[in-house]
């Protein structure tokens, strides 16, 4: 039997299904790593959302770099 392909109208329902999804995983995501800089004190810097964002893109790239180096515990 030959698999039906979906309608258009039911791409689009899905689409809209998963982009409210990714939202809610991202606003949870925020959420948490918004909990994570209190608990770490980032609330009591006076510094601008411009070098908040410079601070953790450069974190995000350590954290990136770690992750793809093999694993050198073994």
């Amino acid at each position: 039997m030959a698999k039906r392909s979906k309608t258009p109208a039911q791409i689009k329902a899905e689409i809209e299904r998963l982009n409210s999804e990714l939202a809610q995983a991202e606003a949870r995501e925020g959420e948490r790593i918004g909990a994570l800089a209190v608990k770490a004190g980032l609330h009591e810097i006076d510094c601008s959302d411009a070098d908040f964002i410079k601070a953790f893109k450069e974190i995000a790239a350590r954290f990136r770099a770690a992750s793809e180096q093999p694993d050198q515990t073994a």
